[in-house]
């Protein structure tokens, strides 16, 4: 009798700690893609962006579409860069000024989009850059001026730069 109830006790600890370790493995599971999301929002934000370069899993391309009007007559430098600065939170730019078909930003602290993006989240960033800021009015090229990293290389784009299918 008193093995038939040890056993059943053993039988109740064992399947409560492994319903423990699975309640504890959904838990680190449901943190781990919240801290992704979260990440995800934080470097890249486009509910304010005019242009998004993005993949297209239908089609296994990235593509650059256009995600919102704007006005021509009223959209200026400064507009333009308040809404890179929200989009990109981590990657800050200053808008320097425009010359003749020539638009000037600088990035003053461009580690985010050198070293910590990657390749394909720095590409998004200047292409959807470029278009927006060639929405100016008689605008065709961006100049960026920031320090050279792995994965992002400053200079002066258009939106003839990239190969790319537009939306």
């Amino acid at each position: 009798m008193k093995t038939t109830l040890i056993s059943i006790g053993l039988v109740l600890l064992i399947v409560s700690c492994s319903t423990k370790q699975q309640e504890d493995k959904d838990i680190d599971e449901a943190e781990e893609k919240s801290e992704i999301e979260l990440e995800s929002t934080v470097v890249h934000d486009p509910s304010e962006a005019i242009w998004l370069h993005d993949y297209n899993q239908q089609t296994g391309e990235f593509e650059i579409k256009q995600i919102r009007a704007v006005s021509h007559d009223t959209l200026s430098g400064e507009a333009i860069e308040k809404i890179i600065n929200k989009t990109w939170p981590k990657v800050q730019i200053e808008f320097i000024r425009t010359s003749n078909d020539t638009t000037f930003i600088f990035i003053p602290d461009s580690e985010v989009l050198t070293q910590q993006m990657g390749t394909a989240g720095a590409k998004s960033f200047i292409i959807s850059t470029t278009f927006s800021f060639t929405e100016l009015k008689g605008i065709s090229y961006v100049s960026f001026d920031f320090e050279e990293g792995d994965h992002g290389i400053p200079g002066v784009y258009t939106r003839n730069s990239w190969d790319k299918k537009i939306k």
